[in-house]
């Protein structure tokens, strides 16, 4: 079948716009997953804490660390990204990949390790009631 060229460039409009409307289709589970992670998270290997939140349309990663001499806590945020396949990461000056365990609510990133989840409400003491 011989096609001419305005029928490739017809086709390929096609072809893009209907790509364009599968993406949009996929953005919103990938963003609504990454609802789930939003809040304050932190390390079970004593690294500083984390907060992830959403601001506009992106979500951003904060990390509290320790700086100078006088040992101050000191936000850093880092914009969290999507690749295609939908893998999270974090460029820090270097690549921080993110993922999430949903079952069990823990945070991992490599290569900083394992996150759980703050409780917003102090955790009660067992046997309180005794």
């Amino acid at each position: 079948m011989n096609m001419t060229r305005r029928q490739v460039l017809l086709m390929g409009s096609y072809l893009i716009g209907m790509a364009s409307l599968l993406l949009q289709g996929c953005a919103g589970g990938s963003e609504q997953a990454r609802d789930r992670l939003c809040g304050n998270w932190e390390s079970v290997a004593g690294k500083p804490d984390i907060l992830i939140y959403k601001e506009g349309e992106a979500y951003k990663v904060t990390i509290f660390k320790r700086s100078g001499l006088s040992r101050q806590m000191k936000p850093e945020t880092y914009l969290l990204q999507e690749e295609e396949g939908g893998n999270l990461f974090i460029n820090t000056g270097f690549r921080i990949d993110v993922a999430y365990n949903e079952a069990a609510d823990v945070l991992t990133f490599s290569p900083n390790g394992d996150y759980v989840r703050k409780s917003s409400e102090p955790a009660e003491k067992e046997g309180a009631s005794l």
